[in-house]
């Protein structure tokens, strides 16, 4: 299974779109070093774009936590759009929609960060 990731800045948000299947920390690697460079930003705004996720399994989740936690510590702000349905499921059931702020599209989700 294969992930993948793109990253765009525009007017101060930096959109990530994560693709494939994220199952291991390996795949996170790349994206860590990535984000990296980010996590500096005091007061980043990120929104994470899972359209094009197929699957995401427990350390997934950590990897969206971890992502989460850095952002917020550095007085940054984080939202998750575009959800499919089998990853929101697996946010309801693990009560972490009620931890990340979650839009249903980008437009939303710039209209809380903007």
């Amino acid at each position: 299974m294969s992930f993948s990731f793109h990253i765009e800045q525009e007017n101060g948000l930096v959109v990530i779109q994560l693709v494939g299947s994220l199952i291991s920390n390996q795949q996170f690697e790349e994206l860590q070093n990535e984000l990296d460079f980010h996590y500096n930003d005091e007061g980043l705004k990120l929104v994470l774009d899972l359209s094009k996720m197929e699957y995401m399994n427990s350390t997934g989740l950590g990897v969206l936590i971890h992502i989460f936690t850095q952002i917020r510590n550095n007085g940054g702000e984080v939202v998750l759009v575009n959800i499919p349905e089998n990853i929101n499921k697996l946010l309801l059931i693990t009560k972490l929609n009620s931890i990340f702020n979650v839009e249903d599209t980008l437009a939303d989700a710039k209209k809380i960060l903007v």
